[in-house]
């Protein structure tokens, strides 16, 4: 299964990188690599079984914190 979702992220990757060498969109590259391999990593441990902490949490907290500045700055 591992290599199947790397074959999923080669292929993605060959995707959408030529478009954007030919454009020398060159930081735009180096974000999308810098994600996708972050993702492809994330996605090899959940296959591979492993147990990933729950953050939704931590997104929750994150946006009401967001909230409450927004609201005492209006």
């Amino acid at each position: 299964m591992i290599i199947f979702v790397v074959l999923v992220f080669i292929s993605v990757f060959i995707y959408e990188a030529p478009e954007l060498v030919e454009k020398e969109y060159w930081r735009e590259l180096a974000v999308f690599t810098l994600l996708l391999l972050l993702s492809l990593v994330l996605s090899s441990l959940l296959v591979s079984g492993v147990k990933l902490p729950y953050i939704e949490t931590v997104w929750i907290e994150l946006g009401e914190g967001i909230h409450r500045v927004i609201q005492t700055s209006l």
